[in-house]
């Protein structure tokens, strides 16, 4: 028979690649892709939730988990540009330069590019390399197909440049290429910047800026800034004359109604503050003096600071320096408790107006010139007991440190459960340091079981202490058949250093506050936007009430008329709450302010509102 060579060279051919493919590896099964798909999708989501709650330790770390699983995933190129801002955000400006850049050497899309190349621009900034940034930025603006939102971003940031470098009329023109495009921008970030542009303005720029461009989105703000700065110096025929070119060019700004608030009589009130600004407690001191230096950019105050030392002492002497001031019209401060009642016997005897900014109770009974404005214990017990009352809690017990701190919660609370005919249950105190809470609980434990056949309904264990504390004593509560009751606790609980661990265990627990960041009020939003523009961070409660307290003065200010040391105790009492300090409701009889306390619980491992404050 003849063979066809032809025919069969494929199937030898074939012969000799099938070993070959025995070796190939196989295709994933379709589940498996899907499966993996599922699970980069999930751990991406959870990266963004961590970064839109500016946790962004965790959020950082997801990211970097994602890229550790998926370096080729949908998202990577999205994760290397969050984790390049993220090293930024949390103060490492060379790493995120260096990680912008490499994100550029890998060639992405040109999308990719621009936004990297802000981020370029971002770290040299902050890194205080200004010629580098503009050099970068100012490339960006060259580029024809820059999304607008970027463009608002770019101009902003080099109008930032400029004003560190002290250039008021390179920042403005800046502000005025950013402000083409604000509907895509920052509205906060074009506000507050705005606002540091025409305050570091010279009364020359204002009015030269204000003339060249009449019909700018910046030119009300520069008209009304010519009035302040009119008004302060002593002149007030000047400030009446840019009041009337406000109500005539721009009526319907905010700017107009801003100067019609204007005082009449001119010139800032001087008030004294008195905070520890050395020593142990100058980290709470400084907050409270940002919030304060925030307030008064926004009122017509002058603030004279003073160091206490936390030196009750100290802060005597000071008040009688102040006293001894004529334009010093009252004094805020000072913190601690001893301090606080030294500087409020010091004033009262110097016929001086003093806001203490202390929890101590009853220093308002130092005389008729002292005023209290801070959450005080009875304000936290007696909004957590009206809202257990709320909640259906029937029965009440409390676990408390032996310490003057546990002991003034165990009289509040007793006081106030008595004020809302209801009674305390069970009461067991521990020692400072405890571990293990096992026999306290079994104590406690008993004579609510005894108690039980009579008594029956919700109990409600209210624990006075840190999250630390709480959150073992919490994970203890199983071992002792008290697991499931509602616990309550103190605005400590309210810790920016608490663990996720902490928080797993106070699941459930409530506890109220004076002020919480994730209160979705605009007044609440605009004013931590601002303080974060100003200084990098957060604020906290300190600050926000350093921050009321100086704004309220300076409605006083800008109501008009003459204000004295003798007519202001009259004026401060009648201050009502007001829609911009949402946190402030006015003050009692007694001269104490009356907060708008939030009910917070944990839910899901994080801090919610359970019952909104303002």
């Amino acid at each position: 028979m003849k063979i066809s060579w032809s025919r069969l060279a494929p199937l030898l051919l074939l012969l000799w690649l099938l070993p070959a493919c025995a070796e190939l590896p196989g295709f994933p099964p379709p589940g498996r892709t899907v499966e993996a798909g599922r699970a980069g999708e999930a751990l991406f989501q959870a990266a963004e939730d961590s970064y839109r709650r500016q946790a962004y330790g965790q959020a950082f770390q997801s990211y970097a988990q994602y890229l550790e699983r998926f370096p080729q995933g949908q998202h990577a190129t999205e994760a290397r540009l969050r984790e390049a801002e993220l090293l930024g955000l949390q103060g490492d400006w060379q790493g995120s330069l260096a990680a912008y850049q490499a994100i550029l050497a890998r060639q992405p899309e040109p999308a990719v590019v621009l936004k990297a190349r802000y981020g370029i621009g971002r770290a040299y900034f902050k890194l205080g390399q200004y010629q580098q940034a503009v050099q970068i930025l100012d490339s960006l603006t060259a580029a024809g197909d820059l999304p607008r939102s970027l463009w608002f971003s770019t101009q902003a940031l080099l109008s930032e440049i400029a004003l560190k470098q002290g250039n008021v009329s390179q920042a403005f023109s800046r502000l005025r290429l950013a402000a083409q495009d604000l509907p895509s921008g920052d509205q906060e970030w074009f506000e507050d910047l705005k606002s540091r542009v025409v305050e570091a303005a010279s009364p020359g720029d204002l009015e030269s800026l204000a003339g060249m461009y009449p019909d700018s989105p910046l030119a009300a703000a520069l008209v009304l800034r010519l009035a302040k700065v009119s008004q302060e110096s002593g002149r007030p025929q000047e400030a009446q004359k840019w009041q009337r070119v406000l109500q005539e060019r721009y009526p319907n700004s905010p700017e107009a109604s801003a100067a019609r608030a204007l005082p009449a009589g001119g010139g800032k009130v001087t008030l004294g503050c008195l905070l520890p600004l050395s020593g142990e407690m100058s980290n709470v001191g400084f907050r409270v003096q940002r919030g304060m230096e925030l307030a008064a950019r926004q009122a017509p105050v002058e603030l004279v600071f003073k160091d206490t030392q936390n030196d009750p002492g100290a802060a005597a002497q000071l008040v009688q320096e102040l006293a001894q001031n004529p334009k010093v019209l009252a004094v805020m401060g000072p913190l601690t408790s001893g301090v606080a009642q030294a500087a409020a016997g010091a004033a009262q005897g110097a016929g001086l107006p003093l806001l203490s900014l202390s929890q101590k109770a009853d220093i308002t009974q130092t005389g008729n010139l002292i005023f209290q404005a801070f959450l005080t214990p009875r304000q936290q017990v007696r909004a957590l007991v009206r809202g257990a009352v709320r909640l259906a809690i029937q029965r009440y017990a409390i676990l408390y440190p032996d310490s003057a701190y546990g002991r003034t919660f165990l009289q509040m609370f007793q006081e106030e459960l008595a004020a809302a005919g209801l009674e305390l249950a069970a009461q067991e105190p521990f020692a400072a340091g405890t571990k293990d809470f096992s026999p306290v609980l079994a104590s406690l434990n008993q004579d609510l079981q005894s108690q039980a056949p009579a008594n029956p309904g919700t109990v409600a264990l209210f624990i006075p202490d840190d999250a630390a504390v709480v959150a073992a004593i919490a994970g203890q509560l199983a071992n002792v058949s008290l697991g499931g009751i509602q616990l309550l606790g103190t605005n400590l609980l309210h810790n920016p250093r608490i663990t996720p661990e902490q928080l797993a265990a106070l699941q459930g627990v409530v506890f109220p506050d004076a002020f919480f960041a994730g209160d979705p009020n605009p007044a609440v939003q605009s004013f931590i936007a601002a303080y974060r523009q100003q200084y990098g961070e957060n604020p906290d409660y300190l600050a926000t009430q350093g921050y009321v307290v100086i704004r309220l003065m300076g409605q006083l200010a800008a109501a008009g008329g003459p204000l004295s040391r003798t007519d202001l105790p009259l004026k401060v009492a009648s201050l009502k709450a007001s829609p911009d300090l949402p946190w402030f409701k006015g003050f009692n009889p007694q001269r104490e302010e009356e907060a708008a306390i939030y009910l917070l619980t944990v839910k899901d491992g994080q801090i919610q509102i359970l019952a909104p404050g303002p």
